[in-house]
């Protein structure tokens, strides 16, 4: 049964917000990156001249008001469509830019000399790396490589000197690849490899990268993507299940004698299941060959979707609304999901129907079956940025893999009120608001 979430909190930026983060190392901290398109009139000319800024800006939240509170800003002559924190530093932020460039931000504290400060209080700027030859073309997704042990949710790895980098998606079609190179791996445009991989003529909205795992079980890293033409495009690459000085474990390493592993396949399912542009992926798991997915799209549905050569929609869901954001909240333990009956099941030990939050809404998928849980209606425009407050203590204040994090939290905190943040863009918004796990679990159950 859906429950309308009423806000708790409402505060109001300058510039329309675009994307969000809670900080993992800080968990009551979140950095949100705005985008103002404005226009002003040319002289003899049909179009106005458009130009495009933008900001980070760190927040703290009080999450017993709950209340959030600016701490610092940073304004941008560009506009900032992405960010996200790095998976091996907690502290370290990547944006995407509106002038074909990814720029690096650490979190710090002024007052306590503290470069991985638990209370920071700054932005401060690392490096700015050039990462198209068009700088009109803009950066509309970047995704972390992931780290050379496997983790799941928020929870992060600590490998040191490890391959690094991030792949990023464009609106001229294209997607490239970055990634450090031994021994010291530094981010920066002279150090760094490119990997291009073209595609259609047309703004790729998202790209992210999994671990599928083939029919004799060895991993492999995989390469999401989705574009306007509403096709998924997938680049599989090639392990060669060795260990190598990363201390990275079977088919997980992402360097072969100093060079990036090569692309075995490249597919796409040429737009046969999406209505319109898919905007946002999020792969859940892979066995023998296939991967399991969750797919948002303009045309306003949420779809479970299937990989294995062949694109399959195994469940989908109308919202009202084009699918912006994913997110994993939790994974509802249910033996009962792995039935040798339902073909339509699959099973894996890294997804057993997550809870996810989408625009305002919490949502459960189990068994193919897609229900939405919780609506918050309040926002008058589009949700671009959005996250899940994790709580002291959990995997998403940067507890290492294993020390219990997320699940720990979840386990402990089943009955009480799950804090989320959501924006709505053209109002500059972002609000506070509350969904209770305990009728997640039921609706679970």
């Amino acid at each position: 049964m859906m429950t309308a979430i009423p806000s708790q909190h409402t505060t109001f930026l300058d510039q329309p917000p675009s994307c969000l983060e809670f900080c993992p190392a800080a968990p009551d901290y979140l950095v949100i990156g705005t985008y103002l398109l404005s226009e002003t009139p040319s002289n003899g000319l049909a179009n106005p001249q458009q130009t495009k800024t933008g900001s980070i800006q760190l927040f703290k939240l009080d999450p017993e008001s709950p209340q959030l509170t600016e701490i610092h800003k940073i304004s941008l002559p560009h506009a900032v469509f992405d960010l996200h924190f790095s998976p091996r530093d907690p502290t370290l932020i990547a944006i995407a830019t509106s002038v074909a460039s990814v720029s690096l931000y650490s979190l710090g504290s002024l007052k306590n000399h503290d470069s991985t400060a638990s209370n920071p209080d700054i932005i401060i700027h690392l490096t700015t790396i050039p990462v198209h030859e068009d700088l009109a073309t803009s950066v509309l997704y970047l995704s972390w490589l992931p780290p050379g042990h496997l983790t799941t949710g928020h929870k992060y790895s600590h490998d040191q000197l490890a391959t690094d980098g991030f792949a990023v998606s464009f609106s001229d079609g294209r997607v490239s690849i970055f990634h450090t190179q031994p021994p010291f791996h530094i981010f920066s445009k002279e150090l760094m490899k490119k990997i291009d991989l073209p595609g259609e003529p047309i703004e790729v909205w998202y790209t992210t990268f999994h671990r599928g795992r083939s029919s004799s079980g060895k991993r492999f890293l995989m390469l999401f993507s989705g574009d306007d033409f509403g096709s998924l495009r997938v680049h599989e690459f090639a392990g060669d299940g060795g260990v190598n000085g990363d201390g990275n474990d079977e088919g997980q390493k992402l360097l072969v004698n100093g060079q990036f592993l090569i692309q075995t396949r490249e597919i796409s399912d040429r737009g046969k299941h999406h209505g319109a542009g898919i905007t946002v992926i999020l792969p859940l798991f892979s066995d023998a060959g296939e991967t399991v997915l969750l797919t948002g799209c303009y045309d306003e549905y949420l779809r479970v979707y299937k990989f294995a050569g062949r694109g399959e929609v195994l469940a989908e869901k109308w919202l009202g609304g084009g699918v912006w954001r994913l997110n994993v909240i939790t994974e509802v333990e249910e033996g009962a999901l792995t039935t040798e009956e339902d073909p339509n099941v699959c099973w894996s030990e890294d997804c057993k129907g997550p809870i996810l939050d989408w625009w305002g809404e919490v949502l459960l998928v189990v068994k193919w079956d897609i229900e939405v849980l919780a609506e918050f209606t309040e926002h008058e425009s589009m949700n671009y940025a959005s996250d899940v407050w994790r709580g002291n203590g959990g995997a998403g204040s940067g507890a290492m893999p294993g020390s219990g994090g997320q699940d720990q939290l979840q386990r402990t905190n089943r009955d009480s009120k799950l804090l989320c943040v959501s924006s709505s863009f053209y109002d500059k918004r972002v609000d506070l608001h509350y969904a209770r796990t305990m009728a997640l679990r039921n609706a679970a159950d």
